[in-house]
């Protein structure tokens, strides 16, 4: 009975360490994989000509002072391109363009580029640079709290006005709802017309881009099961080494070696079920 409590105790105390090591991955951890994004982003960014910008490609510079945004844009809303910064979606003009330019991105994980979305109001700005010129736009009102499912804000409804969306998770940490705030071009020459970027995505992007839940990327799962059963096995050996060899300070460093990076991949597989827009 007691070897028993013995082995339960020891399962909860590593599952709490790992879930505190899972915490701070998504806290710090995809920021580290966002940051060498937005320098590649940047790269491009700089070198590249005045175009239509293709699925994946960086489509200008967002700065957002009063929250303390500058990010790099991608053109997409996928998972591995909000990994990358906050994401125009599929069928959205382009930044100056008439209608609505509809970015989401990430409010707690991957840079959070939105972590501060609530505290923007009327007045505000939000500026974003293209190869094509620089576009400032003026929030309208106060962030309006909508339906995952809602679909229609990160549409074009109204072809005569040229406004800009910027879209997140509400509240934080869950995808229950969204947050949204809108912006209106402040421009002193008349806005250019639509010419959406050209998609690569599923068909309906915008829909899954919105309602994607938990456990929405299936394959990620032959990723989790492969690393966690690498995981188990790790101490195991670890374990069997150090009685066989005798060398227990040297087996157990070998096996903290392997077992770090394992679990950093692991890590970044398990984060690819969670809703797409925490």
């Amino acid at each position: 009975m007691n070897r028993f409590l013995d082995i339960v105790g020891r399962a909860m105390i590593a599952t709490g360490l790992l879930l505190l090591a899972f915490v701070g991955y998504q806290l710090w951890g995809t920021g580290v994989a966002e940051s060498r994004s937005q320098s590649q982003l940047q790269e491009r960014f700089r070198s590249q000509a005045p175009a239509t910008p293709e699925y994946g490609d960086v489509v200008g510079h967002l700065l957002v002072p009063s929250i303390g945004v500058d990010k790099f844009i991608v053109a997409g809303t996928s998972y591995a391109a909000l990994e990358r910064g906050p994401g125009l979606f599929v069928g959205s003009p382009l930044p100056g363009q008439l209608g609505n330019v509809a970015i989401a991105g990430h409010r707690t994980t991957y840079g959070a580029p939105f972590s501060r979305i609530d505290e923007l109001g009327k007045g505000d700005r939000i500026v974003i640079e293209t190869k094509r010129g620089t576009h400032t736009y003026v929030v309208t009102g106060a962030p309006r709290i909508v339906e995952a499912t809602d679909v229609r804000v990160v549409r074009t409804t109204d072809r005569t006005r040229a406004i800009v969306t910027l879209l997140s998770c509400h509240p934080k940490w869950t995808s229950k709802k969204r947050i949204i705030v809108v912006g209106e071009l402040e421009s002193t020459t008349p806005p250019e017309p639509a010419t959406s970027f050209l998609p690569a995505d599923p068909p309906n992007p915008v829909d899954e881009a919105l309602t994607a839940g938990w456990f929405h990327d299936p394959s990620a799962w032959p990723g989790v099961v492969a690393l966690a059963v690498l995981l188990c096995a790790i101490p195991v050996a670890g374990r069997f080494g150090a009685r066989r060899t005798g060398r227990r300070i040297v087996v157990w460093t070998a096996a903290a070696t392997v077992f770090v990076p394992v679990l950093w991949l692991f890590f970044g597989q398990l984060t690819h079920l969670l809703p797409s827009n925490l």
